[in-house]
């Protein structure tokens, strides 16, 4: 059985969610339908991305200066506005491509607010019994968002006007707002100072104390890594589908989703009691391990080792693969953030690693995108693999204690059990 307070959190960030999505999705495909330009297309994608990589250290050091609560209900309220505000305005005036940035960057910098505030609030709306379960479920939504909302929008848009079709959106994140007006937040005490330190001055604090944590640090550090090289995935992949191997965009969108769907159902899976998490830095060491071997699977098709006419069938496999495996990384690492920082600290340090995050793909795709018109294929997915197979070692063996302690700590919980289970 869920808790009150899990229900509430997961419909409320399925609103909100799924409202993001629709009008992210119709607002990148608008602009592309109307103007044919790449360019403009481009510029609505980075202002719907770059507010989260320039505000994410910031939001942190709010949500922990704030009622987090009234961050969350204000944060999806005021989205609703801004969305009532931009179909009024697109009801009476036609709507160019700039107003879609503006209304996308000012929805990603209420959705950066919202999502550090939420994560790291987790800790303080569930138990530590429900973490799990509570971090995969919203994993889950964000998969399904990814696939249904795309769909449901191109579907409305075919009917419905702008400015009608911005009114589901709206609704949703009005909904979202009045529902976690109900979450019960679980109060921690806190040391209330005569002076209180100003916001730089927390920033400072924030990553002073993330930089003392050495596994923290590792945690952050090889999730940046690890964000870093799957972006050469993302850019390589379709180089190697479409212009290499001939897949028709149908079967390329197929191939796409399966990510999705490795991605939800593994989410499902991992919010079952029985697929619990009990050692998460060996989970996390292991899953990237695998990620990096997998990396490697694009290259048989390529060498003429898989035969063509198993290539859409392999790709398909090898997408939801990638996507049930990549998940069993992430979970550890959210578990590990939440359960091993101080609450006082929480929010900054999520928000430092939304920041690192999203801060590595720009760079990402620009580099690979380069190097992909210069340099082989073939090696720039040999890099990748190998640079996360080295990350892996290199962060197993600074962290080799704590993964040995957790181990330890495990076995002896269990112990007790065993003896009390057989006393009785």
């Amino acid at each position: 059985m869920m808790s009150k307070n899990l229900k509430r959190l997961l419909f409320g960030k399925f609103c909100s969610l799924f409202a993001a999505s629709l009008f992210t999705f119709v607002a990148g495909l608008t602009v592309l339908r109307e103007t044919s330009s790449g360019l403009q297309f481009a510029l609505v994608l980075l202002a719907g991305t770059l507010p989260r990589i320039l505000l994410s250290p910031v939001a942190g050091v709010l949500s922990d200066r704030w009622n987090r609560k009234k961050i969350i209900v204000t944060t999806e309220a005021t989205s609703a506005f801004i969305l009532a505000g931009f179909a009024g305005y697109a009801t009476f005036f036609p709507v160019h491509t700039v107003h879609y940035m503006i209304v996308s960057a000012l929805l990603t910098t209420l959705s950066t607010f919202l999502s550090v505030t939420l994560m790291s609030s987790l800790p303080r709306l569930l138990d530590d019994t429900e973490l799990q379960r509570g971090n995969s479920l919203i994993s889950s939504i964000s998969s399904l968002s990814s696939i249904v909302a795309p769909m449901l929008a191109g579907f409305l848009l075919a009917f419905a006007p702008i400015h009608l079709f911005t009114l589901l959106p709206l609704s949703l994140f009005s909904l979202a707002a009045l529902w976690n007006m109900r979450l019960t937040f679980r109060v921690i005490p806190a040391v209330h100072e005569e002076d209180p330190p100003s916001m730089w001055a927390d920033f400072q604090s924030g990553y002073r104390y993330l930089f003392k944590q050495r596994v923290l640090t590792t945690l952050i550090l090889m999730a940046l890594v690890l964000n870093f090289f799957f972006i050469a995935l993302e850019v390589i992949y379709p180089i190697i589908l479409l212009d290499r191997l001939n897949v028709t965009p149908f079967q390329f969108g197929t191939i796409e989703a399966a990510l999705g769907l490795g991605l939800l159902l593994s989410s499902l899976l991992l919010a079952l009691p029985r697929f619990t998490i009990k050692h998460p830095l060996m989970t996390l060491f292991q899953s990237v391990a695998l990620v990096g071997v997998l990396f490697l699977s694009p290259l048989l098709p390529l060498l003429g080792i898989v035969p063509s006419s198993w290539t859409f069938g392999y790709f398909l496999l090898f997408s939801f693969t990638v996507g049930f495996i990549i998940l069993r990384s992430n979970i550890p690492i959210q578990l590990l953030v939440q359960r091993q920082t101080d609450p006082a600290y929480l929010g900054r340090v999520i928000g430092v690693l939304e920041s690192l995050a999203m801060g590595i793909t720009p760079i990402g795709m620009l580099l690979f995108g380069l190097l992909s018109d210069y340099v082989s294929l073939n090696l720039i997915l040999g890099i990748s693999s190998s640079g996360l197979l080295v990350t892996v070692g290199i962060g197993f063996f600074h962290l080799r204690h704590d993964i040995r302690a957790e181990r330890l700590t495990k076995n002896q919980i269990a112990e007790p059990e065993k003896t009390s289970t057989s006393v009785s």
